[in-house]
């Protein structure tokens, strides 16, 4: 493959995003999934690794404080649930996140 600027080539995915934009793009607004459901969505967008869609999905959770410190670049956007679901973060339906 030739040379491609980030502008050009970001991610792998089908549409060239990234895997982060591939696991925001499978969810809807008020939307509740589990990490398979995830999972099995990201794969049919790109050829991520295993360990790119877990580490990625860790670094975007909104409440989970530990990875948003070890990926202070990333911005969160998912919310998991007590019972693993996930779901897009919205504040005014979900509890500010304390840090």
């Amino acid at each position: 493959m030739p040379w491609m600027s980030p502008t050009t080539f970001s991610g792998k995915g089908h549409r060239r995003e990234t895997c982060a934009e591939a696991i925001r793009d499978s969810l809807k607004p008020r939307e509740l999934a589990t990490f398979g459901e995830l999972d099995q969505r990201v794969r049919q967008r790109g050829a991520w690794k295993d360990e790119t869609i877990w580490q990625n999905l860790m670094a975007c959770v909104v409440n989970l404080p530990p990875a948003r410190r070890h990926w202070k670049s990333v911005e969160p956007f998912p919310v998991v649930h007590m019972d693993g679901r996930y779901e897009l973060y919205d504040p005014n339906r979900h509890p500010k996140v304390i840090d």
